[in-house]
């Protein structure tokens, strides 16, 4: 099935053949996009569930099927599964499924203290949207050491970031000292204290850490959001709005 939303319906009611008015819903004004997708995977797909493309199918099929969208799913999220699209409404492996991948959505797997209003992607539980990282509580920072003389054995350079930064690496400071020959950097495993590195005895280099904000770290695997609160979470369940990508 694939919707169309070239026409706008505005009326907020509709009347029947037999003159009962009645609500349009969530087609109100035709901005809501529902597509049939088949569930695959391993995990059953349930209604409220963001759902994500299938990478493990092969061609056009990883368009085809839909998955329950992996933690950090990133830009392969399309949409909101709303329901089977099969008469015994089956949700299981190889079901068809209804998935609204733009508009109005009345119950939406969320993670606790979502609030209206807030931008979504999908957060770090399998299948619920969670708030898009606020750039401004959310701080990237940058450490550059002093000079550290390299001993030929692992060294501590403390970085207080307060977390294990998502890059390092040491740069040359003195391509001439005394003792000549190779400049041999090895890496160590980086706390969220220390940069640790063993560099050649003599050798003189400097630690640079760099702690990447989680809007950074969000921004990096998809554009922008997906979705848009339109109600606090209630139960872990919200309304939400799927913005529109080109389905």
């Amino acid at each position: 099935m694939a919707t169309s939303t070239l026409i706008q319906y505005l009326a907020q009611n509709q009347t029947s053949g037999l003159g009962v008015s009645a609500p349009v819903g969530a087609g109100a004004s035709n901005r809501r996009q529902v597509e049939t997708f088949i569930a695959g995977g391993s995990v059953a797909i349930a209604a409220g569930d963001v759902v994500a493309l299938d990478t493990s199918k092969t061609g056009a099929d990883k368009a085809l099927f839909v998955v329950e969208a992996p933690a950090n799913a990133g830009a392969l999220a399309v949409g909101v599964c709303i329901g089977s699209a099969e008469s015994n409404g089956s949700l299981t492996s190889g079901s068809k499924i209804n998935v609204v991948v733009t508009g109005y959505v009345a119950s939406a797997d969320v993670e606790t203290g979502v609030a209206a209003g807030q931008a979504l992607v999908v957060g770090s539980t399998a299948g619920r949207f969670a708030a898009m990282a606020n750039a401004a509580t959310s701080v990237s920072g940058v450490f550059i050491s002093a000079p550290v003389t390299g001993t030929g054995a692992a060294q501590n350079t403390a970085h207080g970031l307060g977390v294990v930064p998502d890059l390092v690496f040491a740069i040359p400071d003195d391509l001439s000292p005394a003792t000549t020959g190779s400049y041999v950097v090895t890496t160590g495993a980086h706390t969220s204290t220390n940069a640790i590195f063993t560099v050649t005895t003599n050798k003189v280099y400097r630690v640079v850490a760099i702690r990447l904000s989680a809007a950074e770290k969000q921004l990096a695997a998809i554009s922008g959001p997906i979705a848009v609160a339109l109600s606090a979470e209630s139960g872990n369940k919200a309304e939400v709005f799927m913005l529109k990508r080109g389905f």
